[in-house]
């Protein structure tokens, strides 16, 4: 997944876009195919805000996280980023009807065989 880094009000750090790497090629296995986005990272006066829109064929994600450690909050929106790839993804492999299916068609047969 490629992403582009911005940071406002906070200077630019390897290590923190290293961690932020890592932490979406964890949640990124989740996507259907490979999307491009933006991490965001900004801080106000007393807590850390990041903020990471992603792109694919499918669908767009965002959400964003605040925290008074900027790692804390790169950490919580990859659960919220986590949460919604599954529930994507569970969508697109469950879209189609199980009675089309060839094991739907054999649980169905099954089934029918024993109730009667």
């Amino acid at each position: 997944m490629k992403l582009n880094y911005t940071f406002k009000h906070l200077d630019h750090s390897d290590a923190l876009v290293t961690y932020t790497e890592e932490r979406m090629e964890e949640i990124g296995r989740f996507l259907l195919r490979e999307g491009y986005g933006n991490v965001y990272f900004s801080k106000t006066k007393n807590e850390f805000c990041v903020e990471v829109s992603i792109n694919t064929r499918e669908k767009y994600f965002k959400a964003s996280a605040f925290g008074s450690d900027v790692y804390g909050a790169v950490d919580g929106v990859a659960e919220k980023l986590e949460k919604q790839f599954l529930k994507t993804s569970k969508q697109y492999k469950n879209h189609k009807k199980p009675e089309l299916s060839k094991e739907g068609r054999l649980d169905q047969a099954i089934r029918f065989k024993k109730a009667a």
